[in-house]
C-alpha cells in the first residue's frame, strides 16, 4: 500500500466513524427526513456536510466498500459510483487494497 493509498483509507475511516456515530445518536428518531453527515471521501482537508436520510445511510452501509461522498469527491482511481443523487454519491472501493482497507476497517464487522 503506498502512503497516499494509507492516508487516503484512514481519512475516510476517520469519516465513516464519525457517521455511525451520528446515526447511532440518531437512531430512535423517524428515518423520514435528511440528517447532515460528513463526507466520507479520502480528502484530507474535506470538511463538507451532505444531506442523507438514515434509510439512505444504511443502504449504503450493507457493503463495507461503500461510503458516501460529495458528487465531485469521487477518486475514480480507487473506486466506483454505485449510485448517485443530486445531493451525493455512494462509491464503492475497487479491488485490491482499497476494497480490503474499507472491509477491515468496517466499524460493523
Amino acid at each position: 500500500m503506498t502512503d497516499r493509498e494509507a492516508r487516503i483509507a484512514r481519512n475516510e475511516t476517520i469519516a465513516r466513524d464519525i457517521n455511525e456515530g451520528i446515526e447511532e445518536a440518531l437512531a430512535t428518531r423517524s428515518a423520514e427526513g435528511y440528517v447532515r453527515m460528513v463526507c466520507e471521501c479520502g480528502r484530507g482537508e474535506c470538511e463538507q456536510m451532505i444531506a442523507i436520510s438514515l434509510s439512505e445511510y444504511e443502504g449504503a452501509r450493507r457493503d463495507p466498500r461503500c461510503f458516501a461522498v460529495v458528487k465531485d469527491h469521487v477518486m475514480a482511481e480507487v473506486e466506483e459510483i454505485v449510485s448517485e443523487t443530486d445531493r451525493f454519491a455512494i462509491v464503492r472501493k475497487r479491488e485490491g487494497t482499497p476494497a480490503q482497507v474499507a472491509e477491515a476497517t468496517d466499524p460493523r464487522a
